[in-house]
């Protein structure tokens, strides 16, 4: 099978998830979709139970990575920019694969044995770089003091509102989390919540870090 196949058959399944469940979906829905042999699903990913786990891992796996950005890039920021950089490259990665994102937020809320998996690997990570950064920030007196946990969950479901819940921007403030100009307006909001509440500037700056990642 070429991997141009394999993609569509995990974006046909992404779509399909998103819009209907897990439940909802059968593999011939897949194979109808991808335009594939139905036994491809079977053969190549074990069912569509080990479509919808692989697409699952696949996701956090990319999460994970687009923490990361470049390392070598922001080793001279300091702790304010790290935190918007990462914000901004998470914000593009989940706004760059919509359905899927969609699809691991809401499924992230259940109870299953395999989200406790995913929760104890991925998000467990996630929590401590994004500590890593805040802690920093107050070690060198950047940040104010206060409680980390509560910044940090803060922090995640600014990240993951516009994908988790979508039509809360749609409805409320007549955004489309799927435009390009999204994350730009989006990141606006990000940087005065960082200087108000993280920095205590009362007047939001703009710097070299707002300009390059076009976060204003």
């Amino acid at each position: 099978m070429s991997e141009t196949t394999r993609e569509k058959m995990k974006e046909a399944a992404a779509r399909l998830f998103y819009t209907q469940g897990y439940h909802g979906t059968s593999v011939r829905h897949i194979a109808e979709q991808a335009n594939v042999n139905i036994a491809l699903v079977s053969y190549y990913f074990g069912g569509k139970k080990g479509l919808f786990e692989l697409l699952m891992t696949d996701f956090l796996e990319g999460y994970l990575q687009a923490m990361k950005v470049d390392e070598e890039k922001i080793k001279s920021q300091d702790a304010r920019d790290q935190l918007l950089t990462m914000m901004h490259s998470l914000l593009c990665y989940q706004q760059k694969h919509y359905h899927l994102a969609r699809m691991v937020h809401r499924e992230m809320t259940m109870d299953s044995i395999l989200v406790r998996e995913l929760m104890s690997t991925y998000l467990r990570k996630e929590k401590h770089d994004v500590e890593k950064i805040i802690r920093k920030g107050m070690r060198e007196g950047r940040f104010i003091g206060q409680p980390v946990d509560f910044v940090l969950i803060q922090i995640r479901g600014m990240v993951t509102l516009p994908y988790y819940s979508p039509q809360y921007f749609r409805e409320l403030y007549q955004l489309s989390t799927t435009e390009p100009y999204f994350i730009d307006r989006y990141a606006e909001h990000l940087v005065r919540w960082i200087d108000s509440c993280l920095c205590g500037i009362s007047e939001p700056r703009t710097n070299r870090i707002i300009s390059r990642v076009n976060l204003a």
